[in-house]
């Protein structure tokens, strides 16, 4: 494992590349904790749509007998970055719009035949730039993303395409969900020529504008958008150092 280490390029010299993109673009570097509680996970409706990936932090209810006495503490592990943003702003009038930057470690329980470092991890690290304002306010911020994106991606080593997808762990009661996601094109992968998705453009509507009463100052609910880059990845898959 070291020496597959030692080959990728460090997850730092990209973040530092993707952190100075975000907040080149504006975005305000936040540091935001692991742990997450139950209650904002399901305001996001992460639980409906995911209730497999999810990881709890349990606490032991007799120290003497652990782990056999494990409990729910009411705390998850963080799923992804962008809502610890919404649960920070709730309540909140939205004036113009706002950027926030942010590096994480995200948690999600993969099925273990599918692990396989620097592709699909249980651990990984998130680099996000959350957009939040009006859909027009969102249009404008997100014109020519995915050509900056490319740029980057490519000068890397790790030409790739956009491509219009939609979260790929829908269970079949969600497939709905999913299936308006590509009709709709609110979520775009930036893929390698394997296949591989190592950015994302996600478009969220007012939906975490309702569900964390986040308005704009004309009282309706704010739009939401977030640019997210798997850094681990990025680490593994780039070919040219920075």
């Amino acid at each position: 494992m070291s020496t597959q280490l030692l080959e990728h390029t460090d997850i730092t010299s990209i973040d530092s590349r993707l952190k100075a993109w975000t907040t080149g673009r504006g975005g305000r570097e936040q540091d935001w904790p692991v742990l997450m509680d139950e209650e904002t996970l399901k305001r996001a409706g992460y639980p409906d749509a995911f209730p497999h990936l999810m990881m709890t932090a349990c606490v032991g209810t007799d120290p003497e007998s652990a782990p056999g006495t494990l409990s729910s503490s009411g705390w998850c592990l963080s799923p992804a970055v962008c809502y610890h943003a919404y649960a920070a702003l709730e309540g909140s009038i939205i004036h113009g719009g706002l950027r926030l930057a942010a590096r994480g470690h995200c948690f999600r329980n993969e099925a273990a035949d599918e692990l396989s470092p620097g592709r699909r991890q249980i651990e990984f690290q998130m680099r996000e730039l959350v957009l939040i304002g009006s859909t027009q306010w969102i249009e404008q911020e997100l014109a020519g993303v995915q050509g900056e994106i490319d740029t980057i991606a490519s000068n890397l080593g790790m030409p790739g395409s956009w491509e219009i997808a939609n979260d790929p762990f829908f269970l079949p009661t969600a497939k709905g969900r999913a299936h308006m996601q590509r009709l709709m094109e609110t979520k775009r992968e930036y893929c390698l020529h394997d296949g591989l998705a190592i950015a994302s453009i996600n478009r969220h509507g007012n939906f975490f504008g309702e569900r964390f009463h986040l308005s704009l100052s004309n009282g309706q609910a704010a739009s939401s958008a977030c640019i997210a880059f798997g850094l681990d990845r990025w680490a593994a898959h780039a070919k040219h150092a920075l």
